[in-house]
């Protein structure tokens, strides 16, 4: 029972489509006319016959094909859709889709379609060429029988683009579009280069928008960078965000006020121009000082070493699940194996010292001395072991064979040497990782004042070592100093989870007085990591066997109490740290899907406790305490543990 309950307790969990048809051209199947009974059919439409410059529209191509005539032919038809220029196309199926079938006149057809995303460039009438559509029919059902080649065109289809007001000739044709400065939160240093961006979000070719026009500070230098585009539909409709990305540089210290943008855009829903307007943003400009006042009061180590005992649980967890079950395999042999006169077993030392130095059992003593002298054994000692190894082969393989002599007391002295050396070089494996993983790039950038590099850095590393409480304390120190109080709890709840007692960890904690009192509750109750608790109830496990099997009359009331308290309390610690949890961050909306148009579903308070989903991109699925679901992107949820 406790090896089944080990075993559920390390395994427990801590934590537009290609190939797919537009739902807009899928709406516009009940517009395209029926074929007559029998007869194979292909047309072209446009989802609307006038629109504006730069609005979306589709072109569609249907196939239709009588499922009789269909299931006689040896190849699969071909369907070219119209080939047109002057525009700009977002989306260009190659392959035809399937879009099901219908009964017309008594016979079943299926309906295949080929749908492009397009956007106008310039005013004027567009008349597309005709989509072809070939096939070969066989005359006769022989597989060999000579085919009929057919081909099919379809009208061509006309669409009228009209020119969109003076006022925004050449700009942005969407809908819904809305601006919003978006800057470091920890400010900037005078002649320190940083990154901000004017987000603009809504419906539309995200490609076609022009860069806003800004009239940036006096006080300040502005690099252009090249803008990102984030591209999403929302029922067919392209839409997204462009970020328009600068690299600024201030001259002194101060408040840097970026000033409001006017986006003019021509909305083809109301026919009428329209401004998003991005309000003004201040960003504190910082006083240079230097690295040592910038130094903040809590310290951090830049270590990503992994506890033993955590590398131990997680890392060679198949030797736990052995050791969880040897001992019930031991007593059910023991039980089943008839009594036996007691005997003293015969140690061989010459095959255990051989074993012990890994040399072979043919090796001559002279290697074996050799060998002996590599591991640090005195030379009197090894001298003993060769001249006792050279007098045992002499009686072994000489002319009379008679008993080999017995080991002198140098050769109890060196066994216990090298089985002393062996238990040394198997906690030096455990022990190793512990030298070696030290990464000290974080805590340079947190000693010269660079704080949100430091947190970048020190993320990397927890993601990288997610069982090193140093590298999640780090992060944590590192986020509060930069500001971010919400990311710095999550971490340090992370850390204080993988080690109760790291003292930094607890001073840094006791000092955010700012952290809510529920937040603060989240912290382990237990002054034991989960690991440890394993590790525990695996050694009162044994301890337990062990006095059934040897009848302990003592431990065997007190060994299974002990076992019982200590799998509840790693029952509790597990509930604890279980789960993909995260705490939100200011300013959170959830939506109902993965971009930022998306309709709101309502805030999600700061500080809440949310359970994470698997998501997509850059957002995740959240549960809040109060049974709402949502999206959040990830910047609005700081990750208590990793989340991938």
């Amino acid at each position: 029972m406790i090896a089944l309950a080990l075993l559920a307790t390390l395994f427990a969990p801590q934590d537009s489509t290609p190939g797919v048809l537009s739902p807009r051209a899928r709406a516009m199947l009940d517009r395209f006319p029926l074929p007559r009974p029998g007869e194979v059919m292909v047309t072209t439409r446009f989802s609307r016959d006038t629109v504006w410059v730069g609005e979306q529209v589709e072109l569609v191509t249907v196939a239709w094909f009588p499922r009789q005539l269909r299931d006689r032919l040896h190849d699969s038809p071909s369907l070219t859709a119209p080939s047109l220029s002057g525009l700009w196309s977002m989306r260009a199926d190659v392959v035809p889709l399937p879009a099901g079938s219908r009964l017309v006149g008594g016979q079943f057809y299926d309906i295949f379609v080929s749908d492009q995303t397009i956007f106008p460039l310039g005013p004027g009438r567009i008349e597309t060429p005709p989509a072809v559509l070939t096939y070969s029919v066989p005359t006769s059902a022989s597989f060999f029988a000579v085919q009929d080649r057919r081909r099919l065109t379809s009208q061509p289809a006309v669409l009228v683009a009209r020119a969109t007001p003076a006022a925004v000739r050449g700009g942005p044709t969407a809908h819904g579009l809305h601006a919003v400065w978006r800057g470091p939160a920890e400010g900037f240093i005078p002649g320190v280069p940083a990154i901000v961006e004017l987000v603009v979000s809504g419906e539309g070719n995200l490609t076609l928008w022009p860069d806003p026009d800004i009239a940036w500070p006096a006080d300040v230098h502005v690099y252009p960078e090249a803008p990102v585009e984030e591209e999403a539909s929302i029922a067919g409709l392209v839409a997204g965000d462009k970020r328009f990305r600068y690299t600024i540089v201030a001259d002194s210290a101060g408040v840097l006020t970026l000033p409001a943008v006017r986006y003019l855009f021509f909305d083809p829903g109301t026919a009428a121009v329209e401004t998003a307007v991005a309000p003004p943003f201040t960003v504190p400009v910082l006083p240079t000082a230097a690295p040592s006042t910038l130094a903040p009061r809590l310290p951090v180590t830049g270590d990503t070493s992994t506890g033993p005992v955590t590398w131990l649980v997680e890392s060679a967890w198949p030797l736990v699940l052995l050791l969880a079950f040897l001992p019930a395999v031991l007593l059910w042999l023991d039980r089943r194996r008839p009594p036996a006169a007691i005997a003293v077993p015969r140690v061989d030392a010459e095959l255990e010292l051989r074993n012990l130095l890994g040399t072979p059992l043919d090796a001559g003593p002279e290697r074996v001395a050799v060998a002996l002298r590599q591991r640090g054994v005195a030379r009197d000692d090894a001298e003993h072991v060769r001249r006792w190894l050279a007098a045992t082969n002499r009686r072994r393989y000489g002319a009379a064979r008679v008993e080999p002599p017995a080991a002198p007391p140098a050769v109890d002295r060196v066994l216990t040497r090298l089985r002393h050396g062996i238990t040394a070089l198997l906690l030096s494996l455990v022990l190793l990782h512990r030298l070696v993983a030290q990464d000290t790039s974080g805590v340079a950038r947190y000693l010269g004042g660079d704080l949100a590099g430091a947190a970048r850095a020190f993320a990397t590393a927890a993601a990288a070592t997610p069982g090193s409480a140093d590298a999640w304390r780090d992060l944590g120190t590192a986020r509060f100093a930069a500001g971010d109080q919400v990311g710095a709890a999550a971490a340090w709840i992370r850390a204080l989870q993988l080690s109760p007692r790291d003292a930094l960890a607890d001073a840094a904690w006791d000092s955010a007085a700012t952290i809510p009192e529920d937040v603060r509750n989240l912290a382990p109750s237990i002054p034991l990591s989960r690991d440890e608790l394993v590790i525990l109830v695996l050694a009162a496990w044994w301890i337990s066997c062990a006095a059934l099997r040897w009848r302990v009359r003592w431990l065997r009331g007190i060994a299974p109490a002990l076992t019982t308290l200590l799998l509840l309390a790693l029952v509790i610690r597990s509930t604890e740290q279980s789960g993909r949890q995260a705490l939100v961050r200011a300013g959170a909306v959830l939506r109902v899907s993965p971009t930022p148009t998306a309709p709101v579903l309502g805030e999600a308070a700061e500080w809440s406790r949310v359970a994470v989903d698997p998501g997509q991109g850059g957002w995740r699925i959240v549960r809040l305490s109060d049974g709402r679901r949502g999206w959040l992107p990830v910047s609005a949820i700081a990750a208590i543990g990793p989340l991938d």
